[in-house]
C-alpha cells in the first residue's frame, strides 16, 4: 500500500435524527447525518414494512383528511 495517497480514517459517532440512537463507526468523512437507523427502521425491527412510519412532512395526515380513515380498510 502506497503511503500518502489514502484518506485518513476517523472514528465518528453519529446520532439518528428519528430515534436519537448513537452509532460509532470508522469513516473518511467528518460530518454524517442519518434520518433512519437500524434501531428505528421497520425492516430491521422485524415487524414488516410499515410497522413504524416516519412521517416528517405530514403526508399521512393529508391523505387521511382527503380520503378518510376508511379508505385503507376496504
Amino acid at each position: 500500500m502506497k503511503k500518502g495517497i489514502h484518506p485518513e480514517m476517523k472514528l465518528v459517532t453519529v446520532k439518528c435524527a428519528s430515534c436519537g440512537a448513537e452509532h460509532t463507526f470508522w469513516t473518511t468523512r467528518e460530518n454524517i447525518r442519518i434520518e433512519v437507523c437500524s434501531n428505528c427502521h421497520p425492516f430491521y425491527k422485524g415487524k414488516g414494512a410499515g410497522a413504524i412510519i416516519v412521517d416528517t412532512e405530514g403526508r399521512i395526515d393529508k391523505f387521511r383528511k382527503k380520503y378518510g380513515d376508511n379508505y385503507l380498510k376496504s
